[in-house]
């Protein structure tokens, strides 16, 4: 899912997931074409690597694979001409090898539940404008 959000989006997404972004390890991970993308810790870090025009991967949930693979659900997000891109992604961290960070289609559930949120406020924000 690629989708371009508003301002009131992105502030009701890093709202909502602020609890797991003060939980995620101080890490940078790279993209399947090797781009490194921040990882940042916490909400004013988020929003201070957006605002200087660095993609972040915001967490929504934590899943763990056998063995010590962490995979975190959630989205990427970069700012364009457009406004606030995110797509949604995987942050995969197995031990001390560089942790991965990837596109994934929102078969998470929780994922899911904050797609919603986002598309209802955006119906919400044209119905009222």
């Amino acid at each position: 899912m690629q989708s371009i959000i508003s301002t009131d989006q992105l502030r009701t997404l890093l709202n909502d997931t602020f609890r797991i972004m003060g939980e995620q390890p101080w890490i940078g991970a790279a993209t399947d074409s090797e781009t490194m993308v921040n990882i940042p810790r916490g909400k004013m870090e988020t929003l201070y690597r957006l605002e200087h025009n660095e993609w972040v991967f915001v967490p929504v949930v934590r899943t763990q694979k056998k063995g010590a693979k962490v995979v975190e659900h959630g989205f990427e997000v970069h700012r364009d001409e457009a406004g606030w891109k995110i797509v949604t992604a995987a942050l995969e961290i197995d031990g001390s090898a560089t942790a991965k960070v990837h596109s994934e289609a929102a078969r998470n559930h929780a994922v899911q539940q904050e797609l919603e949120k986002l598309r209802m406020l955006a119906k919400n924000a044209r119905a009222t404008a």
